[in-house]
């Protein structure tokens, strides 16, 4: 099935990947480089949504994967939502994120809903309004 790479809104703050069923990690790379091409080519903070919620479990090697492909990622990336209920992708998530993500760099973030990963994105949109 794969993954889709699309923009969430109008104003293009918002990427969302969607993984659905199964996918490769040659279809997580494809969509990370898509992903990161599509940061550069506008000059203001872009959020990321991870929906995983129709994936199958990730393939060996999607850490791997994840770590190189974050060691490109554009400066205006301003944070990351995934949404899952699967403890494995959550678990996998969390030590991503602790072991690859510099301190500083870790606005990422796991819940439940769609719902709640925009109502996070719009908290983070609010707190860098201020800074």
């Amino acid at each position: 099935m794969g993954i889709t790479v699309t923009w969430d809104d109008e104003q293009k703050t918002i990427l969302r990947l969607a993984y659905c069923g199964p996918w490769t990690n040659e279809e997580f790379f494809d969509a990370g480089k898509q992903s990161i091409e599509m940061l550069q080519i506008v000059n203001h903070p872009v959020y990321v949504i991870n929906d995983f919620s129709s994936s199958d479990l990730p393939p060996l090697g999607a850490l791997w994967q994840a770590r190189g492909l974050s060691q490109h990622r554009p400066p205006n990336w301003s944070g990351g939502v995934a949404i899952t209920g699967d403890a494995v992708i959550r678990n996998l998530i969390d030590i991503f994120v602790h072991v690859y993500m510099l301190r500083g760099q870790r606005d990422q973030f796991v819940v439940e809903t769609d719902e709640q990963a925009l109502a996070i994105i719009a908290r983070l949109k609010r707190e860098n309004q201020v800074s």
